[in-house]
């Protein structure tokens, strides 16, 4: 089947890329890491005045639900130009959760915030157990006079500090469930993590007696999770190709004018060669993300598969292009003068995001019945 984007989806293109030629130029992404949060309100004022914090967002709530291919371009572009905040942990991850999972009132309360660009997100499930599987949740939900109270340790999660609310995956007595927290609660503490990737925020959550309501629009918490982290490493691995074609961008045209001993660079195999095998890596990437929206926007049955491909393909693919960009480059690559530095700490942080490639070669493996 040929894959492609329409003309609708190609101007969309184009104009999340002005926007962020214009919006999101090198000295603010430095100046944006440099905050202890990582996120500048006036750059998610304007990003939301375009409508892309609606993109996840069902209709009757005042969003667009769009095709996860459309999504997918937005988030492809914002990725090129490495732009910094909780846009991914807000809209690829926590809107999709809450609109699978939440009940009426949850979702018309919070809904509409997220669609304006008026509330950000975030969802929680890791633990400190060395594993991404959920059988290995031990955080805790217990009924309380007013809904749930929370106990337990979450890991590298994204964003939470600029959260409004954040959803929480836990054990409850009738079985696996995820629940809503809102920002200030008694009883949940917020500590950063040191990471690789300056331009996002990881955090490490502590829940203590928190009060929280339960997300019970659905019936089986667990799938809801999946299916929520099913796009979320979609979005992420759309992000990857941005970030992988502005660094074969970056590092071509360096190698077309750069000379050494009389000679461009470009004109060597051992520089050219690597080029040349990233950019058929990023096709092939390019192909496993289109059959990946597809199967999101049509076809449920194919999902697990589709996407935990395009998951390792871009994760892998990401980081070696940063290698190849830096050798390109040479020394400046690498130095904190040069924004290759930045794409090699995104591609080297989004390769464990969501789980790692050999995590989702196993679940490939799963899902093909190997």
């Amino acid at each position: 089947m040929y894959f492609d984007l329409n003309s609708e989806q190609k101007m969309l293109a184009q104009t999340v890329r002005r926007f962020v030629d214009k919006e999101c130029t090198s000295p603010k992404i430095r100046q944006i890491m440099q905050t202890p949060d990582a996120y500048d309100a006036a750059l998610w004022g304007k990003m939301a005045a375009q409508g892309w914090m609606s993109l996840t967002v069902p209709e009757e709530f005042g969003g667009l639900n769009e095709s996860w291919l459309t999504v997918a371009t937005v988030f492809e572009e914002l990725g090129r130009g490495i732009v910094p905040g909780p846009f991914l942990a807000t809209v690829a991850l926590a809107a999709p959760a809450l609109a699978l999972a939440g009940n009426a009132n949850q979702k018309a309360r919070w809904l509409p915030l997220i669609a304006e660009g008026q509330a950000k997100a975030t969802l929680a499930y890791l633990e400190p157990t060395n594993s991404y599987s959920l059988d290995s949740l031990k955080t805790t939900a217990t009924p309380s006079e007013n809904g749930y109270q929370l106990n337990g340790t979450k890991m590298f999660v994204l964003d939470a500090q600029v959260a409004d609310f954040i959803i929480v995956a836990a054990q409850a007595e009738d079985g696996f469930g995820l629940f809503l927290v809102e920002s200030g609660t008694a009883g949940l503490k917020i500590e950063l993590l040191e990471g690789m990737d300056l331009t996002r925020r990881l955090t490490r959550l502590t829940l203590e007696n928190t009060p929280a309501s339960k997300l019970d629009g659905a019936k089986d918490g667990r799938v809801v999770l999946e299916g929520a982290l099913y796009r979320a490493c979609l979005a992420l691995s759309a992000e990857n190709m941005g970030g992988i074609q502005w660094i074969l961008d970056t590092s071509v045209a360096y190698a077309k004018n750069r000379e050494q001993y009389g000679r461009l660079i470009g004109s060597y195999q051992a520089v050219a060669h690597p080029l040349v095998d990233r950019t058929l890596e990023l096709t092939s990437t390019r192909s496993a993300l289109y059959q990946a929206a597809y199967e999101l926007d049509y076809n449920p049955s194919g999902i697990a598969e589709a996407v935990s491909l395009v998951k390792a393909l871009s994760s892998d693919s990401y980081r070696q292009a940063a290698y190849t960009g830096i050798q390109t480059l040479g020394g400046i690559g690498f130095t904190w003068e040069h924004d290759m530095q930045l794409y090699f700490r995104r591609g080297s942080a989004n390769w464990s995001l969501f789980g790692d490639p050999t995590w989702h070669r196993e679940l490939l493996l799963k899902a093909i019945g190997v």
